[in-house]
């Protein structure tokens, strides 16, 4: 994919430099901006949300969420978050400098961010894969989930619905 030209603002963009990205987990979004500092702990990586709601604390990780492109060598990858166990979380942070941290096992997580393009994509069941210092954690949806999202990292998409995901987020 090259340069497009877009339907909302007649400019171009460079769509191979582009991918669909949250920059915070939803939980941490809906605490009052006044509280975050006294009930957030959040970094590039990871985030830790007071929300009050059992289970309190609630741990997040950032990942990314390959989605297969028909006909294309690269996968186009959702920057996302995924919320995980205290002990998963706690696992992760122990394990980020180390170089076999890819012969961690896989370990549940749910989809933390309601996905701009489809609906109903909060809580979503998944396991995030390790695998290496030098690389963001992934995300892969249930197998055998019956949702848009999931059947679409499994089946892969068209070229024409990454442009979507994109253009959703540019505007």
């Amino acid at each position: 994919m090259d340069k497009v030209r877009c339907g909302t603002c007649g400019g171009e963009h460079d769509l191979s430099e582009m991918e669909p990205s949250y920059t915070y987990p939803d939980a941490y979004l809906a605490v009052p901006p006044e509280e975050r500092s006294t009930r957030t702990t959040v970094g590039n990586d990871e985030c830790r949300v007071d929300d009050g709601v059992p289970p309190d604390p609630r741990f997040f990780l950032r990942v990314l969420l390959p989605m297969p492109v028909r006909g294309e060598a690269d996968a186009c990858a959702w920057g996302v978050w995924a919320e995980v166990s205290e002990t998963a979380f706690a696992r992760t942070r122990e394990l980020w400098d180390n170089p076999a941290q890819y012969d961690e096992p896989p370990f549940a997580a749910r989809l933390a961010n309601a996905l701009t393009c489809y609906s109903s994509t909060l809580g979503l069941p998944g396991e995030v894969t390790l695998s290496g210092p030098a690389t963001i954690p992934t995300f892969t949806l249930a197998d055998g989930l019956d949702h848009p999202l999931a059947r679409e990292q499994r089946d892969g998409v068209h070229p024409e619905r990454v442009v979507e995901w994109l253009f959703a987020h540019l505007h």
